[in-house]
């Protein structure tokens, strides 16, 4: 899983534009629902976007509770 989500991220780094570039990204909402109480705040833009591409995936919550702990711990 980790595989795909570096590949995805990859894939996004390379499509964005610059403008995009420029602003820092944002956890979904979703992750607070699939997480509830944890502490997003110290996250670098590569782990934010890690993390809404792991929500956006077709895993299951558990998948994605254990990939958000993993990038939190």
């Amino acid at each position: 899983m980790k595989t795909l989500i570096a590949s995805a991220l990859v894939a996004t780094a390379a499509l964005t534009g610059t403008a995009q570039a420029m602003t820092a990204p944002k956890i979904d909402s979703d992750a607070k629902y699939i997480l509830p109480g944890a502490d997003f705040s110290g996250l670098t833009a590569a782990e934010v976007l890690a993390i809404n591409n792991a929500l956006n995936s077709g895993g299951s919550n558990g998948e994605k509770q254990a990939f958000i702990r993993a990038l939190l711990n």
